[in-house]
């Protein structure tokens, strides 16, 4: 897993303990454009590594990814 990898698994499991909007978190901290942003963590989803080491925050994220997947192609409202 690389820095910017494990940065944004970090990131994820204790953002919410941020003050303010999580995009301007996103910003302050790793200065990246949040589209950006959720496309690296959308990569990072299916990294092992990853389940491992933060397996509720990636299980979490992968249901809301197959919701949004699901939605899109029209199988559910």
């Amino acid at each position: 897993m690389t820095k910017v990898q494990q940065a944004i698994l970090d990131f994820e499991t204790q953002w919410w303990l941020r003050l303010g909007d999580k995009d301007t978190a996103i910003r302050e901290v790793f200065g990246l454009d949040p589209g950006r942003y959720y496309e690296l963590l959308d990569l990072l989803l299916d990294e092992t590594e990853a389940m491992m080491q933060a397996p509720a925050t990636i299980s979490r994220y992968r249901r809301l990814r197959d919701l949004r997947q699901r939605r899109s192609s029209g199988r559910i409202s």
